[in-house]
């Protein structure tokens, strides 16, 4: 404990970590003032608008040829305007929940960048300074030294999310009100009312994926190579092109097995399409799991094996 502490206060020590955070807030904060000066959701006749949607759509299907999959978003969405307008419910515009949920989307790709700083160079730059050889010639095992700055690197992401989060609802509360937002999904054929909270939740939970293999994959990246360049930018790299790779790769059987194709565990989430038929949230939160721990144990290994005065 004593020594996470030590890694924390020297974390917050650093100047770029105060950016981080600053940097954080205000990419919740401005998008906040640019959406409540936008916002033109309570004037418009939201009765007319959904019957005449539904004409439309009811047109369109009737006129042109439609695949399946078209053809079932028309339909699908014709069900939801009419079970609308037979319960009263008004299509919102801006709300607490959805713009929670935008920031969320907004605040995890920020956070990835991050952490992926703070993970790479908490390591390396012991080796660029030259503090490592002070670091390990303490009477405390290599490995205990190595942990505090994992879990220091988890608590300063883990810190961001929190403050996203908290500063998004109170932002939220205070420009549009408490009121949720309505989301209408077709289950089975039905039309049914969908908790906002569960979705906001499963995505948040969902995005934890990413969050913990782009730390672990950094992490060993810099510990290896002493490089936080190298470690930023591959982990990066990874963590916005994966799915560009995977789709090239989709024909061969071996990628669902590979790490990359589930970074991304919101393709999971309900609603959404996995990229490669046949995996699963299972699948992908297994595989996720083996190369996390394949990154964790090279990490350690390495670093216990290495001469301090490499």
């Amino acid at each position: 404990m004593k020594l996470v502490v030590n890694e924390w206060i020297k974390l917050w020590s650093k100047k770029s970590t105060w950016v981080m955070l600053i940097l954080m807030l205000l990419l919740v904060i401005v998008p906040a003032g640019v959406m409540k000066y936008y916002d033109e959701s309570s004037s418009e006749n939201w009765q007319l608008t959904s019957q005449q949607v539904i004409q439309d759509f009811e047109k369109i299907i009737e006129e042109d040829d439609l695949d399946e999959s078209t053809g079932s978003y028309y339909y699908e969405r014709i069900m939801m305007e009419k079970y609308r307008l037979e319960h009263n419910i008004a299509p919102n515009g801006t709300t607490m929940d959805k713009f929670m949920g935008n920031m969320l989307e907004v605040a995890s790709m920020v956070i990835t960048i991050f952490i992926v700083t703070v993970a790479a160079g908490i390591v390396s730059s012991e080796y660029s300074t030259g503090t490592i050889k002070m670091l390990l010639t303490r009477p405390v095992a290599r490995w205990k030294i190595l942990l505090s700055k994992l879990v220091t690197t988890i608590i300063f992401g883990l810190t961001l999310y929190l403050s996203a989060i908290i500063l998004s609802a109170i932002l939220g509360a205070s420009l549009w009100g408490t009121a949720m937002s309505t989301p209408l999904e077709v289950i089975e054929g039905q039309v049914v009312q969908m908790d906002v909270w569960s979705s906001y939740f499963e995505t948040f939970l969902l995005s934890f994926g990413s969050f913990f293999m782009s730390i672990f994959f950094a992490f060993l990246i810099g510990t290896i190579f002493r490089s936080s360049s190298l470690a930023i930018g591959l982990t990066l790299f990874i963590s916005f092109m994966s799915n560009m790779v995977v789709l090239l790769l989709s024909r061969y059987e071996f990628i669902k097995y590979v790490w990359i194709t589930h970074v991304n565990l919101n393709q999971y989430g309900t609603g959404y399409t996995p990229m490669i038929p046949g995996t699963t949230l299972t699948l992908g939160l297994t595989v996720n799991f083996v190369y996390a721990i394949i990154f964790l144990v090279i990490t350690f290994i390495v670093f216990n094996k290495r001469d301090v005065t490499a």
